[in-house]
């Protein structure tokens, strides 16, 4: 155990940055133990809502009426759903776009 490893706190390393104690570089805020794995463990409603969110949008392209004119519509804005969901499940792995959407 190494008693000598001091703990600072990333609200601490943000003011420290902004009064320029510690230049931009020296810092990394990156936690390594987060992975897409990590995030899905600590938020399983999140990711049981991603998936029937999921499947509803399967039952809905597999639908064959048109729902009045809306089924398109219905389909574009449930998969930005599914988007905004995974974006907001991952924010801490700092994800671009297409990242997001390729994520199971």
């Amino acid at each position: 155990m190494n008693f000598g490893t001091k703990i600072v706190s990333a609200g601490a390393i943000s003011a420290a940055m902004a009064f320029g104690i510690l230049g931009a570089s020296s810092v990394a805020l990156a936690d390594p133990q987060l992975s897409m794995h990590s995030e899905e463990m600590a938020h399983p409603r999140l990711v049981k809502a991603i998936h029937q969110v999921r499947a509803a949008l399967e039952e809905l392209r597999a639908a064959p009426d048109d729902f009045g004119g809306n089924k398109a519509a219905a389909i574009h804005d449930t998969e930005k759903a599914i988007h905004s969901l995974k974006k907001a499940l991952y924010f801490r792995l700092k994800m671009d776009d297409a990242a997001i959407d390729r994520a199971q």
